[in-house]
């Protein structure tokens, strides 16, 4: 009987997920929907996607990594489950390379807590020299790649890998140095973007700081009209999780940013993360679910579709899908 109450939960909680859209009557019809829920065998705590392949961060079950190509039915090709008291809180992905990066919680737990792993063979690379990420973001090209954090102990920061030919394996910090982080001494960091050589951090201070990581050189801070949790880019547009309001600065010069339009998205409660698919920008509430924005007229942008989801925990987009992962539900993949 209990087994039978779960399962009717389980599908009831899918069905009012599936129906997308608040009882909001200015917005139009479903942009993305709803095309398959993977419950995790734990609780699902984020997700980051590359191309077509998905991982996930479910706690203690570890790093599971799918392949979404067909999004209504992913196929699993690697699972990691941390050891000890470990569990796996965040995850990023490099489908270019076919690696898999496990960040695992918590802090003071010993253990290797920042794998990575070749998600085809399941072989272990390496590790990261990481303290206490608060967002991670890797950005790869063939043969190398860097893992970039905010961290409020050391700041900005990356880890390098690349890969020998000669030797066959992939070596830490093996790539040419280019980048110098900076201290952030008393100011804590939240999430961040990249654009080229540009890094965009939000700051509890109410700023953002441009950072050129090319040269190590601060260009610019700024204030928004919010509470800046996230940023994203958007050609010469960074785009701003601003707590309650959704953000759009433009950077045509990045000694001169300015605040082009602020949006207050009705019924938000903290939006804490943004990215962006196409000529959208996705938001994640952490309270609430999603709202998905239509940018393709950056200084005029319109909030086009609403998600509600339970216990929301993270959400990431790529190639007209948007995955999210929820703490009751576990991922949830959309389509457009």
């Amino acid at each position: 009987m209990r087994a039978m109450l779960c399962a009717l939960t389980i599908i009831g909680a899918i069905a009012a997920v599936s129906c997308d859209e608040r009882n909001d009557a200015d917005l139009p019809q479903v942009v993305y929907s709803l095309k398959k829920n993977i419950v995790t065998p734990g609780v699902a705590l984020f997700v980051d996607a590359d191309r077509d392949m998905l991982a996930v961060a479910a706690s203690s079950a570890g790093t599971y990594v799918y392949s979404i190509a067909n999004p209504a039915n992913p196929t699993e090709v690697f699972h990691y489950e941390p050891s000890g008291r470990l569990y796996s809180s965040e995850v990023a992905i490099d489908a270019l390379n076919g690696l898999v990066v496990t960040s695992a919680s918590p802090a003071g737990e010993p253990g290797d807590k920042y794998p990575i792993h070749i998600y085809d063979t399941g072989e272990r690379i390496g590790g990261l020299a990481f303290s206490a990420p608060v967002e991670i973001e890797l950005s790869a090209s063939e043969n190398e790649f860097n893992v970039w954090r905010t961290d409020n102990t050391d700041g900005l920061q990356y880890d390098s890998y690349c890969y020998n030919a000669d030797s066959a394996r992939w070596h830490p910090d093996y790539c040419t140095d280019f980048y110098s982080g900076f201290d952030v001494g008393t100011i804590r960091l939240r999430g961040f973007g990249i654009r080229d050589s540009l890094v965009a951090v939000a700051q509890v201070n109410y700023e953002i700081r441009l950072h050129d990581v090319s040269t190590g050189i601060t260009r610019s801070r700024f204030s928004t009209n919010g509470d800046p949790q996230d940023c994203a880019w958007y050609g010469n547009y960074l785009l701003v999780a601003d707590y309650v309001h959704f953000t759009v600065v433009y950077i045509p010069n990045v000694d001169s940013p300015v605040v082009a339009k602020t949006l207050t998205i009705p019924g938000a409660d903290r939006l804490v993360r943004v990215v962006t698919d196409g000529n959208n920008a996705i938001l994640l509430d952490d309270v609430d679910g999603i709202y998905v924005v239509d940018i393709s007229v950056p200084t005029d942008p319109k909030l086009v579709q609403s998600i509600s989801l339970p216990e929301p925990s993270g959400v990431t987009a790529t190639n007209g899908k948007i995955i999210a992962s929820d703490e009751q539900l576990g991922v949830l993949i959309y389509q457009r």
